[in-house]
């Protein structure tokens, strides 16, 4: 156990990234409409310290850092920022009013929210200490090195939060087995497509329609795997396309609001490129049924949105068309009224002989969607796992019927990935690849490192998986005689008007009080050594635009206030405090997750500045704990204590050095 009794919050702001390419471009057009006499006493400032015009521009950023170039050598970044900060003492109250109040009004009219939040709080907070510049997504966040980079998420981002090296994802170890040729001698998927062969029955499974390359989603599902899969069905089976029944799931949220159907800068047009993928096999006709991902991959577990996934598989459907053309018509209707793709209602694509496509018993049923959160209410009451339905939907404040689960199918089930260990024990489901917890997460190493010492951890009941499930490492309980507290306040639900995740715009706040007021209660409470803690309200809301800006910018402010609040409580408490997030996603206007940059922010009790303990001042997630482990001065653990194969530049390492800056 560690000897002193250092304590910190750790805050993930979800979805809060920067734009490097937008932001120059406020900052040029604001530039732009100063007044002459105002821009002459900016330059003038810069010259005192020997910048030229040019430099001066980067004044007007309401965060320094942001202004910097990626992976700038750590001593020239110190002193960049300290020359801003210098030049910013130069100029007086009432210039910098102007300066602050332009920006955000021509960042309002580029729709750039970081910036047109005028969320001034935390850009203080963010200039007031050490801040810097975080790798969130591609190869950083564990995927595939692809060109563009894979979009950072929720999940991988905590996962990459929580440990200590890189925790490579699931997709890449899917894709390495397909460059080999494992995935088509995978037991579990073997045996349930020779099974069902066997007996003349049907092959059923969905798949989330993205992920056709790095800068299509690639959030939930990858079409690499589809293609694979196509082949191992419909070539090294010879399975006939009558026997395949496939549901499509439209987007919308990770890739752009209408791609199903309409293609964007050689991007899209998923439905279109299904079609193309399926007529390889002469298998058009398998395509049975599309649907909105709001309603098929809803992990708030909604009975009505549930029950509406069910009723469509199941043949009971009220949209019921005569062809892929007619579905991507009803789609463009959808989209004409206001709808995008995640929120497109369940259609049904009538076979052949005029029938409605339906599961029937002993059906085989295959998920190809590889990340669990979203999975675990469809493959419940596939599997008539009624008890857990209704248990996570009373955890969330929500009561089910539940009647219409004990439906008495008994599908083969056969899942990409482990959504759940209650699925494999209780209900028999296979899983085609495993997934196993990361050793170098280090909350599984607490008790190691901290003995008995209480950690607590915060969320909102729409992250409370990412903190938990993925924040520990994929552990869905703590590590055996780890003191873990843990809040979680339900979301916004039906009574509030939030029927599904498109909703939260009606309350773009969130639960970010009742998350900032269990934070606070946490640190006076005084118990924990450490508070961890997920600000949901940018992301929900950060999928939302295009469409709900102004709900974005007050999105953003409410994390900022939140953020604010916890610093001052960590700071009356002698609390170091760490500021990151999981991925970006506001900063863009559009729905989709970003490759972006996030920004990691360390804050000491006394307010003094922090010693960089990085050579290039530029950070990756998986930084983030061993800094969160330096700041509670755990003891200094060897690189190789997790018996890790990764290579250097994959291990973390803390951010700053105990002591200060001279």
């Amino acid at each position: 156990m560690a000897n002193s009794k250092q304590k910190a919050l750790l805050a993930v702001i979800d979805g809060l990234g920067f734009s490097r390419s937008r932001s120059k471009k406020v900052a040029d057009a604001a530039w732009s409409k100063l007044g002459q006499n105002d821009q002459e006493l900016i330059v003038s400032a810069a010259e005192r310290i020997g910048h030229d015009t040019i430099w001066a521009k980067n004044l007007l950023y309401p965060v320094h850092v942001e202004s910097l170039e990626p992976d700038t050598p750590t001593h020239g970044a110190l002193t960049w920022i300290r020359d801003l900060q210098t030049c910013r003492g130069f100029l007086d109250d009432d210039l910098i009013e102007r300066i602050d109040t332009l920006v955000e009004s021509v960042a309002d009219e580029q729709r750039y929210v970081p910036w047109s939040s005028a969320a001034r709080n935390l850009c203080s907070l963010r200039n007031d200490n050490l801040s810097i510049p975080t790798s969130a997504a591609g190869i950083w966040a564990g995927f595939e090195d692809l060109a563009p980079a894979v979009q950072g998420n929720s999940e991988t981002g905590h996962q990459q939060i929580g440990n200590t090296e890189l925790a490579p994802q699931l997709p890449l170890e899917i894709t390495n087995s397909i460059n080999t040729g494992e995935f088509f001698d995978n037991p579990a998927f073997n045996s349930t497509i020779r099974t069902a062969k066997e007996r003349g029955s049907t092959i059923n499974f969905c798949f989330l329609l993205s992920g056709i390359g790095g800068g299509d989603g690639r959030v939930h599902s990858a079409w690499n795997h589809l293609e694979a899969f196509l082949e191992l069905i419909f070539v090294r089976y010879e399975i006939l396309p009558e026997k395949v029944q496939m549901q499509a799931i439209l987007d919308g949220r990770d890739s752009e609001a209408n791609s199903s159907i309409v293609s964007i800068n050689g991007s899209g047009d998923f439905v279109g490129q299904l079609q193309l993928l399926l007529s390889k096999y002469n298998a058009e006709s398998s395509l049975a049924w599309l649907v909105g991902r709001s309603t098929a991959m809803d992990r708030d577990y909604r009975e009505d949105a549930a029950k509406a996934d069910f009723d469509l598989l199941t043949g009971k459907a009220d949209e019921k068309v005569a062809g892929i053309g007619a579905a991507r018509s009803l789609i463009s209707e959808e989209h004409e009224s206001g709808k995008t793709d995640q929120d497109i209602p369940p259609i049904a694509i009538l076979k052949s002989d005029g029938s409605v496509p339906s599961i029937a018993a002993n059906d085989a049923f295959i998920n190809l969607n590889f990340r669990s959160d979203r999975q675990r209410s469809k493959i419940g009451f596939l599997a008539g796992a009624r008890v857990f339905l209704e248990s996570e939907g009373g955890l969330r404040g929500r009561n089910w019927d539940g009647s219409w689960i004990d439906h008495n199918l008994n599908l083969d089930i056969c899942t990409i990935a482990e959504y759940h260990p209650i699925f494999e024990s209780k209900y028999g489901i296979s899983v085609a690849f495993q997934t196993e917890p990361h050793s170098a997460n280090f909350l599984a190493h607490w008790t190691k490192t901290f003995g008995e010492d209480e950690y607590t951890l915060v969320a909102e009941s729409v992250k409370s998986s990412h903190m938990g499930y993925f924040f520990r490492g994929r552990r869905e309980d703590p590590a055996k005689g780890a003191n873990e507290t843990r809040f979680v306040t339900p979301s916004h639900g039906e009574e509030d008007g939030v029927m599904t995740d498109t909703d939260f715009y009606l309350h773009p706040d969130m639960r970010s009080d009742k998350v900032t007021a269990d934070v606070v209660k946490a640190i006076k409470k005084g118990l924990s050594r450490l508070v961890c803690c997920n600000i949901a309200s940018p992301d929900m809301v950060g999928h939302l635009l295009p469409t709900r800006y102004e709900e974005a910018k007050t999105a953003y402010r409410a994390a900022a206030n939140a953020l604010v609040e916890m610093a001052e409580a960590a700071k009356n408490a002698g609390f170091y405090m760490v500021i990151t997030s999981d991925h970006g996603n506001i900063e863009e206007d559009t729905s989709a997750h970003t490759v972006n940059d996030v920004l990691t922010t360390i804050i000491r009790p006394d307010g003094s500045p922090s010693t960089v303990g990085i050579p290039i001042f530029q950070a990756r997630l998986f930084d983030v704990a061993p800094t969160v482990l330096e700041l509670l001065g755990a003891p200094k653990v060897q690189k190789d204590s997790t018996g890790s194969a990764l290579s250097g530049r994959f291990l973390g390492r803390p951010l700053v050095a105990r002591g200060r800056n001279k």
